[in-house]
């Protein structure tokens, strides 16, 4: 696995991977009706809450901005990964696999707390489960950056 994980093309691969799928989804999804239809908050009644004003950012389409923004962030990351002319050495690699393991963790309570919300009421489905996508990715994304710009500096 390490060696695998030496080489930034494979990091990239899977970066950009990752981004395509989520972006498309997002990008696709943006203003579609039968997406809005599915979004539960938006059609309650009034009351203002975290998860009504989420709702009506997703009804509004306003998730493709966020996919923009993360399609940007990840061709930075591409590019940079690409750049790099030689493999990443041990202490490269160590760095990648942290920073993999805190997104992980991350994803991990992201998993346990959108669990816990389910439970709590399973109401607004769609609205909690692109939440925790967009943390997820989110979380992805930062991560694969901060490596690449620790292992700029070093």
């Amino acid at each position: 696995m390490k060696q695998l994980l030496k080489n930034p093309a494979t990091n990239a691969i899977g970066l950009s991977l990752f981004t395509a799928f989520y972006s498309l989804i997002f990008i696709v999804t943006a203003g579609h009706v039968e997406f809005v239809n599915l979004l539960y908050y938006s059609r309650s009644d009034g009351k203002s809450s975290f998860w009504t004003g989420w709702s009506y950012f997703l009804a509004s389409g306003y998730h493709a901005y966020i996919a923009y923004v993360l399609i940007a962030l990840s061709i930075l990351v591409v590019l940079m990964l690409l750049t790099r002319r030689h493999p990443y050495d041990e202490y490269h690699t160590d760095v990648l696999i942290k920073c993999l393991a805190v997104a992980t963790i991350l994803t991990l309570a992201a998993i346990a707390i959108f669990y816990l919300l389910v439970l709590s009421e399973p109401n607004g489905i769609v609205e909690k489960f692109t939440l925790f996508i967009v943390i997820h990715w989110v979380t992805v994304v930062l991560a694969d950056l901060v490596y690449v710009l620790i292992c700029r500096w070093r």
